[in-house]
């Protein structure tokens, strides 16, 4: 009989600051992505044409009393904000040490840079994408970042967290096993996301009904996966609550998503969307809930890949 659950590892406590941060990084990234799918939902995505200042200010009066200026200037408010813990996080695990002196944990230290890369990626591209005008191909790579930013971000909290520190591999299934199911279906939720994006950037029918037409290509991965996961690793902490959230915001999704097919404007992203808030709120929300499923099928993956690791493994921290 295998146990997941062993004493706390040296030094399991003094991960906290990092584990916080990462938490404060998701909360943040999270409500930048509503508040973009919320600029772009609403057309305001040119309120201001100059960046990285709006109108060469950094707190323009359109900020605070037009809707366009407030969303978007916020939504740059938000994303520098990000940038900001993500740079301080990343610094924090390469620089500094614990109260036993050692280095935080070598993986979380290595996804803590790439999800810096992206971050700043994410910021640049959107920036030009400001300056060229907002074309579909700087559009739809800045969403699809920033999904897999908060994917990122999420995952570096699980590996600062006591339950990452604490969970033994499973004796009872082969090293490796189910990795490439998670894989497989994360992969296939991004690949919904960039559809989407290009659907939402382009106002193009066929990328639309593609996105339609492969919602039931994530359910049948996001179902298998998550169904391997708690069938092999039930005894695992956190693997059955993130399975079943997976597949209750996934229900809501499919929802949400044929509410926002039926209630869109099929003029697209424009302008005149401001004026039909109630539209706008729903295919933002929709947005959201495609990154947090990103999110959880990302986590999910953490856990199994952690769990189904070799048994004489041991984590490097040098």
């Amino acid at each position: 009989m295998s146990s997941t659950t062993a004493l706390p590892t040296p030094g399991f406590a003094t991960a906290r600051g990092p584990f916080r941060l990462a938490v404060a990084m998701v909360v943040v990234t999270t409500v930048t992505i509503l508040w973009g799918a919320m600029t772009t939902s609403t057309g305001s995505g040119l309120a201001y044409l100059s960046w990285p200042l709006s109108n060469g200010e950094l707190m323009p009066v359109s900020s605070y009393t037009t809707l366009p200026g407030f969303l978007e200037h916020f939504h740059r408010i938000f994303g520098a904000l990000a940038g900001l813990l993500s740079l301080s996080l990343a610094l924090w695990l390469h620089l500094g040490r614990d109260v036993e002196g050692q280095r935080f944990d070598r993986t979380a230290r290595r996804t803590a840079l790439y999800g810096l890369g992206l971050i700043v990626a994410q910021g640049v591209i959107g920036g030009v994408g400001v300056l060229k005008g907002l074309p579909a191909l700087t559009s739809v790579t800045h969403g699809t970042l920033a999904q897999l930013t908060l994917a990122t971000f999420s995952c570096i909290a699980y590996q600062n967290s006591h339950r990452y520190r604490t969970t033994d591999p499973v004796r009872t299934v082969r090293p490796g096993s189910g990795r490439a199911i998670v894989t497989i279906a994360l992969l296939v939720l991004v690949a919904q996301t960039v559809i989407g994006a290009l659907a939402r950037h382009t106002n193009d029918e066929r990328a639309l009904w593609t996105h339609v037409g492969n919602a039931l290509v994530v359910f049948v991965m996001a179902t298998v996966a998550t169904a391997f996961a708690t069938g092999k690793f039930r005894e695992v902490q956190g693997i059955v609550g993130v399975s079943r959230s997976i597949v209750g915001l996934l229900i809501l999704q499919l929802a949400l998503g044929f509410v926002a097919l039926v209630i869109r404007n099929d003029a697209g992203k424009t302008p005149e969307n401001v004026a039909n808030l109630g539209t706008a709120i729903v295919i933002s929300v929709h947005v959201l809930f495609g990154a947090l499923l990103t999110t959880l099928m990302a986590t999910l993956a953490a856990h199994v890949f952690r769990a189904s690791r070799a048994p004489a493994s041991r984590d490097v921290v040098a």
